[in-house]
């Protein structure tokens, strides 16, 4: 998997977590990703950092099926209405 293949899926999983975090739709506001391995496959998991009333704070991690980690990233969303 190419690190563009990486980086759009993580960000696609943190716009997801942060929408349903929300509870409404988001916009993405900033990314940080760390790209740290390469890898065919993996698993994402997102993780909420803190929420406002107008902004959702997330983190997401890209692990291997053995759990090594292949990236990791940080992300802020603004909360669309709010």
């Amino acid at each position: 998997m190419t690190d563009s293949a990486i980086a759009a899926r993580i960000v696609n999983a943190l716009e997801a977590a942060a929408d349903r975090e929300a509870a409404a739709r988001t916009a993405l506001v900033s990314v940080t990703l760390d790209l740290l391995a390469r890898a065919d496959a993996g698993a994402i998991e997102t993780s909420l950092v803190r929420k406002t009333r107008t902004l959702v704070f997330m983190n997401a991690d890209f692990r291997t099926d053995a759990g090594e980690r292949i990236a990791t990233a940080s992300s802020v969303h603004k909360v669309l209405g709010a």
